[in-house]
């Protein structure tokens, strides 16, 4: 194997691996978020439930006491029609699966175009199983993975910071994103 094809085939590894530990990152935030909404949501209807809560609702008056109604009714028709706890099972396993390619990534010793060609079917076998990405969350893992390898900040994308602040919750702008 000429020295040319042995780096074509660590570039293509290495490339490979920075896509897969990416989606890593990726699914983990999107377990987490959607557990953390399940558990304030699971909080906020346990909460109206309390005699105490009640109790201290009515003495805070009307106003008081339908907000905390309203946004005990959002959350839980949220968390029931989006699916939270479906979610972040989801996400969980697509991180576990991931985890795997990553490991096999890892111990592939002998580099060859069939093996490369190989792990990536792995790694569009998991895609296909995965709900439509989050651009700006995913740009936003992309660069936490560029500092955590130790590229400078120069390859990092620009993300601004109403882009970050609803990452977890729609893409905006997004195409300002290169």
């Amino acid at each position: 194997m000429g020295e040319k094809e042995n780096t074509n085939l660590s570039l293509k590894r290495h490339d490979l691996l920075f896509s897969v530990r990416r989606s890593i990152r990726y699914h983990h935030r999107r377990r987490l978020f959607f557990d953390r909404v399940h558990k304030l949501s699971t909080i906020l209807s346990a909460l109206s439930g309390s005699a105490t809560i009640a109790a201290v609702l009515a003495k805070a008056g009307p106003g008081v006491t339908i907000t905390f109604a309203a946004l005990v009714a959002i959350s839980s028709i949220t968390d029931l029609v989006v699916g939270t706890a479906q979610a972040a099972r989801l996400h969980d396993d697509l991180t576990r699966r991931f985890i795997d390619l990553e490991k096999s990534i890892i111990n592939s010793r002998d580099l060859t175009e069939e093996v490369i060609s190989s792990l990536i079917a792995r790694r569009l076998d998991i895609e296909a199983d995965e709900p439509p990405p989050l651009k700006v969350l995913d740009s936003v893992c992309h660069n936490e993975l560029l500092r955590a390898m130790g590229y400078d900040k120069d390859s990092e994308v620009e993300i601004k910071w109403y882009q970050r602040l609803t990452k977890q919750f729609f893409d905006l702008s997004e195409h300002q994103i290169r």
